[in-house]
């Protein structure tokens, strides 16, 4: 049960794979357009329009009420603040730094599923975290010299993404996923602009100047918009919360590495940077250790990972007998 629910998963792991690893490559020309934080917001508003105007017309708009809190919880953490804190760690240790320190949530998530979803860290988990970590740094080339108060809250950000997918996974599973996940993007959207509007205005004012003056002479900027507002946000991020309802949140989390090596290989091969042997041997050791978390392990322990992702009621006695 465990194998056929992680190749059920395969393909949407793989498609988030190619829709945010070129995203990375779509970010760095909207750069050239826009300011970080005001783009963040308008990508996300975009997209919390798109999704909820989907539930509008499937009569499913509003979830139930004791949702509520975990949504605006989990919409606040991941979409404002984690990704406000690695927009503005860019700036001082580069995208690649960030990248890596903001990946480590998956150790985070490790620990944490431990303790509050009961989940086990087996050797396989410890090994495809060590290969894909290591992968990551040589993938990324880092320099941790300069700037370690930027380093530390780039870790922050990880920590934060981390408890998000904890609270996902316990508190959101029973919730329509598509009501959830345009929640959260609205709710995470509405706390960025608000930061504009009263923290920054002078950023806000600009940033609309510059979307007016963009719809008028850039069609490559607002492409650029609408791709992480209608794809690599709301249908992406729509993918992930399926990715983490079906997975175990520690599989799911070392799984999710490998976005930065395809965000490098678009690179490559939109872009023209230039291929090195420390790209391909990282790119290798991401995908070894994703491969171990997902094509390896006993029976046992995928069958655990099979329960995990099955509803209490549908939990065979057997089974309840056998734990």
């Amino acid at each position: 049960m465990a194998q056929q629910v992680q190749k059920n998963v395969i393909p949407q792991l793989l498609l988030l794979f190619l829709i945010w690893g070129f995203n990375w490559v779509v970010m760095r020309v909207a750069n050239d357009y826009f300011p970080p934080a005001f783009f963040v917001a308008i990508r996300f508003s975009i997209g919390a329009v798109a999704l909820l105007i989907v539930c509008a017309v499937r009569g499913k708009l509003i979830p139930p009420r004791q949702f509520w809190p975990w949504i605006a919880i989990t919409g606040v953490l991941m979409m404002s603040i984690n990704n406000t804190i690695v927009q503005l760690c860019t700036k001082f240790i580069g995208a690649g730094l960030t990248a890596v320190l903001d990946y480590m949530q998956s150790i985070f998530v490790c620990v944490l599923a431990v303790f509050f979803l009961h989940e086990k860290f087996t050797l396989r988990k410890l090994l495809g975290i060590v290969f894909s970590v290591v992968g990551l740094f040589i993938l990324m080339n880092v320099d941790m010299t300069e700037h370690l108060w930027a380093a530390f809250l780039a870790l922050g950000a990880a920590v934060i993404w981390a408890v998000s997918n904890i609270i996902i996974k316990l508190k959101l599973t029973d919730c329509d996923m598509l009501q959830y996940t345009a929640w959260q993007m609205a709710c995470g959207s509405f706390v960025l602009l608000l930061y504009l509007f009263i923290g920054a205005p002078e950023a806000l004012a600009g940033g609309t100047a510059l979307l007016s003056e963009t719809a008028k002479t850039a069609a490559l900027g607002i492409g650029t918009l609408l791709y992480n507002g209608l794809i690599a946000s709301a249908f992406a991020f729509l993918l992930w919360n399926y990715i983490l309802t079906h997975m175990e949140a520690g599989q799911a989390s070392i799984a999710i590495m490998g976005v930065p090596a395809v965000g490098v290989l678009s690179g490559v091969v939109v872009l023209h940077e230039p291929m090195s042997w420390s790209i391909a041997l990282g790119m290798a050791l991401i995908f070894i250790g994703i491969f171990i978390v997902l094509g390896f392990g006993t029976g046992k322990n995928r069958a655990a990972a099979a329960d995990q992702t099955k509803p209490a009621d549908q939990v065979r006695p057997a089974d309840q007998a056998k734990s």
